[in-house]
C-alpha cells in the first residue's frame, strides 16, 4: 500500500506474507528454491519516502515521457510563490506532439501514476473580518418597505 504522507513523502506498506491451501498445480524447481528460503511472515521491509528527500529523487529524476512500465513518476508540482507576477499562464514543462490516429490503437501499458508529494507545508489563517455592510441606496429603501 502506498500512502501519501502529510509532512510531503510517500511511504510504502507491505503486508505480511500469506499462503494459500487446497490448491493444485505445480512449481518450477527455481520456485520450490526460493520458497525454501523464506523464513517467517513478515513481508519486505517498508520504504519510507517522506519529506526530506528533494524533489527529483529516485523515480521522479527520470523524465515521465522516458519511463517505461506499467507505472509511472510524476515530479512534485512547484511550490507556489507569495505574490503573482506572471501576466500570462506558461507551461511548466514543453506540450507533447499529438498524432490524430487513423487506425485503431494498441492497448495503454501505463496503469497508474504517482505524484510525488510536496516536501513543505502550508500555514493558513482565517479571514476573521466582518464582511461589509450592505449598501443602501434607493432601491433599497424602497425594498424594505415590505420587510416584516
Amino acid at each position: 500500500m502506498v500512502s501519501v504522507a502529510s509532512a510531503g513523502g510517500t511511504v510504502i506498506n507491505y503486508s505480511s506474507r500469506f499462503s494459500f491451501t487446497g490448491m493444485t498445480g505445480t512449481f518450477s524447481s527455481d520456485v520450490i528454491t526460493a520458497l525454501a528460503s523464506v523464513s517467517g511472515t513478515d513481508g519486505p521491509p517498508t520504504v519510507n519516502q517522506v519529506a526530506g528527500s528533494k524533489p527529483g529523487d529516485g523515480p521522479f529524476a527520470v523524465p515521465y515521457t522516458m519511463q517505461t512500465g506499467p507505472t509511472r513518476y510524476a515530479p512534485m508540482q512547484p511550490r507556489p510563490g507569495s505574490t503573482i507576477t506572471a501576466k500570462k499562464a506558461t507551461p511548466l514543462f514543453p506540450p507533447s506532439p499529438v498524432t490524430i490516429a487513423k487506425t485503431y490503437l494498441p492497448q495503454p501499458t501505463v496503469q497508474t501514476t504517482i505524484t510525488q508529494g510536496p516536501n513543505y507545508s502550508v500555514n493558513s489563517v482565517e479571514n476573521d473580518a466582518s464582511p461589509a455592510p450592505m449598501p443602501m441606496d434607493d432601491m433599497q429603501k424602497f425594498l424594505n418597505r415590505w420587510k416584516d
